[in-house]
């Protein structure tokens, strides 16, 4: 698999503007499974093909188990500097009915080893709004969150998180369901122990203490182009072309050692690279700016849709300040249903 995955670096690199890249991720699956061999071989061919800006964020998903001396050791040789680490709650009953395989108590080790290690900027994932639950046991997943001193947090609900992958939902147009009452007490329950911690939300379900955003994060959400490598990775242009490679492993490996890419590509419409911006930015901190969308996409989306942005901030679901659309704090209970009222149809930009 790895030769494959180097054999597609060659590939994509071959006539790419060669702009210093800011961001690595080894995510998608359980990338600290792999061996140091074959990490610094990816690691090789990615420096053989591109040039890494000056101190880039380098990423590795990481479970609580395969975080030991000797992994820390060499993952920090290759030059990564963060790790992601799915902790996701403190009761050890919970991490069993997701089938996961450490305990609460390995999750502490694992963060205190990479600490202590060297690997100070740490993100951790919290879930939660699982059934059953009640803000007594979120309560104790937060105080043992926030008690392992990381510099950023990723916390996703199992009830109102929406799919991740913005694209397929954007062609299939699923509404999705605004959040029970529960589940909007849980998610503010989050939201407000965070910030009261000291951590900022920059994007609905990311909080960072001050200078510590993820920037990989911070370039998706913005529509920044990057390459996708692997299968079912995906890619963007940063204009209107992504691909999603086949997720068949025997399909991938088939198409690469044939020296042909496995993916199926997709050009955006209008309509689709604009909602994409309204769906991404709404969900930001710094908000959706509508100046910047029309000098974009040529659309006045202020005109187009001044009863539905008139309507959240009468319901008080947004702010406008300037030329930006703000989320409220009730507002991030519905940022999508906001999002999907806002969006465009081709037929606007005839």
């Amino acid at each position: 698999m790895a030769k494959a995955m180097c054999r597609e670096i060659e590939i994509r690199s071959a006539g790419r503007s060669q702009a210093p890249i800011e961001t690595i991720y080894f995510g998608g699956g359980t990338p600290s499974l792999l061996s140091p061999q074959l990490l610094d071989q990816l690691f090789s061919q990615i420096h053989r093909h591109h040039h890494l800006a000056a101190g880039a964020e380098i990423t590795l998903e990481a479970n609580p188990d395969d975080i030991s001396t000797e992994n820390l050791r060499s993952w920090k040789a290759m030059g990564i500097n963060r790790l992601s680490i799915g902790l996701q709650s403190s009761h050890n009953e919970r991490l069993a009915w997701m089938n996961r395989s450490h305990s609460a108590q390995d999750g502490d080790r694992a963060v205190k080893s990479a600490q202590d290690g060297g690997i100070e900027n740490i993100t951790v994932d919290l879930m939660y709004g699982f059934p059953g639950t009640d803000s007594k046991e979120l309560d104790e997943d937060l105080a043992y969150i926030l008690s392992l001193k990381t510099r950023h947090i990723s916390a996703y609900s199992l009830t109102i998180e929406p799919e991740t992958v913005f694209g397929r939902r954007l062609k299939k147009g699923e509404l999705l369901s605004l959040p029970d009452e529960e589940g909007s007490a849980r998610f503010l329950q989050v939201f407000d122990g965070l910030e009261a911690a000291g951590f900022r939300w920059y994007e609905i379900s990311s909080f960072a203490l001050p200078g510590s955003e993820a920037v990989h994060n911070r370039n998706y959400w913005l529509q920044k182009p990057f390459i996708g490598i692997g299968p079912a990775a995906h890619g963007f242009d940063g204009h209107d072309l992504r691909y999603e490679n086949k997720p068949n492993n025997a399909v991938y490996l088939k198409s690469l050692n044939s020296g042909v890419l496995a993916e199926i590509p997709e050009k955006l419409s209008d309509s689709g690279r604009a909602n994409e911006f309204i769906l991404t930015r709404l969900r930001m901190r710094e908000g959706l700016a509508l100046q910047e969308f029309q000098q974009v996409y040529n659309l006045d989306l202020q005109g187009l849709k001044a009863d539905v942005i008139g309507n959240a901030i009468n319901q008080g679901w947004v702010l406008q300040e300037a030329d930006k659309i703000l989320l409220t704090r009730g507002g991030l209970l519905l940022a999508d249903h906001l999002a999907m009222e806002l969006f465009t149809e081709d037929s606007d930009f005839a």
